[in-house]
C-alpha cells in the first residue's frame, strides 16, 4: 500500500466522485475540481481530513501509471515477507546512487557481508529492478515479494470451441443428479472432440484437451453451484448454511415454536392390549426459558385440530396435572398466551382458523422459510430429545433409522398402553426435562421460568369458556328457521331463535367447530358482539363424534343402507363399532392405527358409548329399533376408514385381484 498527501495535483475520490486538488487558496482552504464536470468547489483542510478519517475520501490517480503489483500484506506468507525485507535492504542501499556497476556493486557487497542473504550477492541489474519496483510502489516493500502465483500463462491455450465443448460435457456428465466422475466427463469430452474433428478439414482440427485442463475448469466452478447441481438446491442451502446472529428473546412468552412428530413407539390398546400404532405428538416450546408450554398426543394426523388442542393446553394453567397423574412430583408452571408463534409451512398452519385465533388473542404468526427446520431448531431438538429419552430402548420402539431396525418387529414387543404413554410424557416433561440443567441456559427450564416472570405478567384468555370458540375451526353458514346446517347435521337453540327475532329471519353467521366433538358448535352473531352455543338436533348421534368419524359413518350408511340421513348414520355408527371390535383382532398394523383414530381415544367417551365387557353386541346407542347384527356380506373395509384418492379408485380392481391372489397363497 502506497502513501499520499494533500498536495496540488493529487486526485481524490469523495463518496465515489473524483476530484483534483487545484490549489490551496488559504492556509486552511483548498479548491477542488470535479473531474467529470470541471466544477470547482472549496473545502477546508480540517473537513478533508475528517472525510478521510470517516472513509469518505480516498486518494486515487486520475490516470494510473504503470507500477509494481503490490499484493495484500495478509496474503503473503512468512517466507515471502522475509524475502521482501532482504530485497528492500539492497534496493535502499542503491536508491540514491547512479545506475552504474562501478557505483552499485560496492554497495551491494557491503549489504551482503552484513546479512549474508542470499547465498551469493545478487547481480547489480537484479538489484536495479528491485529499486525500480520499490520506487513505483511508493516504498511499499510488499511489491518486492516473490510472486510465484503470477507465473505462467494466464490465457487458455485451447480454442474457444474446445472450451465450449468442455463446458457442455461438464454440464451433461459432471453437474447432474446422477453425477459422473472426472474421467467420465473427460471421456465424453474426447468423444465430442473426435466427432467434431471428423467434420473439419485437417488444417483446422481441434486439439485434444487434457485431464488437467478439464480439472482446472471444474475447480473454477463455485462449490455451492457444484453441490446444488449434484444434490439439489435445498440440500446445497442446508449444506452451506451459515450460523449468523440468531433471533433473540428477552422474556418468557415472547416467542414460541410449535411442531408435530410421530413418536418412535408403538402403543397398545388399554382394553385388549393389541398394538395400535405410532401416535403423534404436537409440542409448543417457549423460546426464552425452553419450557414446554403445551402438548397434545393422539392418533389424529397433524391438522388444525391438533394445533388447537396443543394451544389450549399451552394457554391454560396445568392446575389439575398432579391430580390426573399422582406420580408427578413437580408442578408444571409454564403457561400463557404468546406474543409471537413460529410455525412451518404445513397445511394446518396456513388456515383461516389459526389466523382468526391468533388475531383474537393478540398473537403474531411467523412462518419459517420452506425446508429450513433450523429456523425453529429449539422445538426440533426437543422432539428428538424426547423420542430418544422415552422411545428408544423401550419395547415397541420403531427406531428413527430404518437400518437400525434389522429384523426387529416392534409390534410384537409393544407393551406400553396408550394411557400410560400420556402419563409417561407428562411425567418426563414435568419431572425430568423441566428440572434438568439446560446446556444453553446454565440452569433448568423450571428455574429459568420462575426467575424471569411473575404471575401478573402471564397473559391469559379473558374468558376460558370462549377459548373453545376462539380455537375452533372457522366456518360460515346461514341461520334460518331450520337452524344451521353443517356437515349434514342441524344445530339450533332458543338463543338462536331470539337472535333471529332481533336481527332478521335469515342471518349469515360465523361458526367455530371443535372437530373432535360435533355435539355442539359456537355461533358468532352478525354484529360480532355475542357468542352462542348451539346443540346438535341429533345429539345422541353427534355427541363425542369427531368430524372424521362422521364422514366414515356417512360413507358407510350411503353404501350399505342407502340412507344418507341422521337415522341411517346412527345405525351405521353402531354397526361400525361392533364390526371394529370384531375386526380389530385380525387386521394388520396399518388398519389398527386407523381404528384407533376412529375410536377417538383422546376424547372422553360418554357412558352410553363405552363398549360392553361381553364384546358380543355393545350397547353403544339407543336406536329407535334394535340394530341388526353385522352380516358377513358387508364387512368393514379400509376404504370406509379412509377414502381412497382418485388414482387409487382407478386401481381398485387391480388391487382387489392382487389381494385375492395373496389370500389364496396364504
Amino acid at each position: 500500500m502506497s502513501t499520499s498527501s494533500l498536495t496540488a495535483g493529487v486526485t481524490v475520490a469523495i463518496n465515489g466522485k473524483r476530484f483534483t486538488l487545484l490549489r490551496q487558496v488559504a492556509p486552511e482552504l483548498w479548491q477542488l475540481e470535479d473531474v467529470s464536470t470541471r466544477r470547482v468547489i472549496e473545502h477546508k483542510t480540517q473537513a478533508l481530513q475528517a472525510m478521510y478519517a470517516a472513509g469518505e475520501l480516498v486518494f486515487s490517480e486520475l490516470e494510473p501509471q504503470p507500477r509494481a503489483a503490490t499484493p495484500a500484506y495478509s496474503t503473503l506468507s512468512d517466507e515471502q515477507l522475509e524475502t521482501a525485507k532482504v530485497r528492500r535492504m539492497y534496493a535502499l542501499a542503491i536508491l540514491h546512487l547512479p545506475n552504474s556497476p562501478e557505483q552499485v556493486n560496492p554497495a551491494i557487497q557491503r549489504v551482503w557481508e552484513k546479512i549474508r542473504q542470499p547465498e551469493t550477492p545478487p547481480h547489480w541489474t537484479t538489484v536495479y529492478r528491485w529499486k525500480c519496483r520499490l520506487s513505483q510502489a511508493e516504498k511499499d516493500f510488499t511489491a518486492l515479494a516473490p510472486r510465484h502465483d503470477a507465473k505462467g500463462n494466464r490465457n487458455s491455450r485451447f480454442p474457444e470451441e474446445v472450451v465450449e465443448l468442455a463446458n457442455q460435457a461438464i454440464d451433461r456428465v459432471y453437474l447432474n443428479r446422477t453425477p459422473g466422475t472426472l474421467q467420465d466427463t473427460l471421456d465424453s469430452l474426447l468423444a465430442a472432440i473426435e466427432h467434431e474433428n471428423r467434420l473439419r478439414p485437417s488444417a483446422i482440427q481441434l486439439p485434444r484437451p487434457t485431464r488437467r485442463m478439464l480439472k482446472s475448469m471444474i475447480n473454477a466452478i463455485p462449490a455451492f453451484e457444484k453441490y446444488a447441481a449434484r444434490h439439489g438446491k435445498t440440500a446445497a442451502v442446508k449444506h452451506f448454511r451459515s450460523v449468523q446472529q440468531h433471533r433473540t428473546t428477552s422474556a418468557p412468552l415472547e416467542r414460541g415454536e410449535i411442531d408435530h412428530t410421530p413418536l418412535d413407539m408403538i402403543v397398545v390398546d388399554d382394553e385388549n392390549s393389541l398394538p395400535l400404532g405410532r401416535p403423534y405428538l404436537t409440542t409448543l416450546i417457549d423460546d426464552y426459558t425452553r419450557c414446554i408450554l403445551g402438548i397434545y398426543i393422539s392418533f389424529e394426523p397433524p391438522s388444525y385440530l391438533t394445533v388447537g388442542r396443543c394451544l389450549k393446553h399451552a394457554f391454560q394453567p396445568k392446575a389439575d396435572l398432579q391430580k390426573r397423574y399422582p406420580m408427578i412430583q413437580n408442578a408444571w408452571e409454564a403457561h400463557g398466551v404468546l406474543r409471537e408463534l413460529v410455525v412451518d409451512n404445513g397445511q394446518e398452519f396456513h388456515s383461516v382458523s389459526l389466523e382468526n385465533a391468533s388475531f383474537s388473542l393478540g398473537m403474531e404468526l411467523h412462518y419459517s422459510a420452506r425446508r429450513t427446520p433450523w429456523f425453529k431448531g429449539k422445538i426440533e431438538r426437543f422432539q428428538g430429545t424426547l423420542n430418544r429419552a422415552l422411545a428408544h430402548g423401550t419395547p415397541g420402539s420403531t427406531f428413527s433409522n430404518i437400518f437400525d431396525k434389522e429384523d426387529y418387529d416392534p409390534s410384537k414387543f409393544a407393551v406400553v398402553r396408550y394411557s400410560t404413554l400420556k402419563e409417561i410424557v407428562h411425567t418426563w416433561i414435568a419431572d425430568v426435562y423441566h428440572q434438568k440443567v439446560h446446556r444453553a441456559l446454565g440452569t433448568s427450564p423450571a428455574i429459568m421460568w420462575e426467575r424471569s416472570i411473575q404471575p401478573d405478567e402471564i397473559r391469559l384468555p379473558e374468558d376460558p369458556a370462549r377459548l373453545d370458540f376462539i380455537l375452533g375451526h372457522s366456518e360460515e353458514r346461514v341461520l334460518t328457521h331450520a337452524g344451521i346446517e353443517l356437515y349434514g347435521l342441524r344445530y339450533n337453540s332458543p338463543e338462536l331463535t331470539a337472535l333471529r327475532l332481533k336481527l332478521g329471519s335469515r342471518l349469515p353467521v360465523e361458526l367455530r367447530v371443535d372437530k373432535s366433538d360435533l355435539g355442539h358448535i359456537f355461533v358468532l352473531s352478525p354484529d360480532r358482539k355475542e357468542t352462542y352455543k348451539a346443540k346438535c338436533l341429533d345429539f345422541q348421534y353427534a355427541n363425542g363424534l369427531s368430524y372424521w368419524q362422521h364422514n366414515v359413518c356417512k360413507r358407510f350408511a350411503s353404501r350399505e343402507h342407502r340412507d344418507d340421513t341422521a337415522s341411517g348414520w346412527l345405525a351405521a355408527k353402531a354397526r361400525i363399532r361392533a364390526m371394529i371390535e370384531d375386526e380389530f383382532m385380525h387386521k394388520k398394523q396399518r388398519t389398527r392405527t386407523k381404528v384407533a383414530r376412529f375410536k377417538n381415544l383422546d376424547t372422553p367417551q360418554p357412558e352410553s358409548r363405552q363398549p360392553s365387557s361381553a364384546r358380543s353386541e355393545p350397547s353403544l346407542v339407543s336406536a329407535p329399533e334394535p340394530t341388526p347384527a353385522p352380516q358377513p356380506s358387508t364387512p368393514l373395509t379400509l376404504e370406509d376408514i379412509q377414502p381412497a384418492p382418485p388414482r387409487v379408485r382407478r386401481l381398485k380392481p387391480v388391487i382387489t385381484e392382487r389381494l385375492k391372489g395373496n389370500t389364496e397363497n396364504e
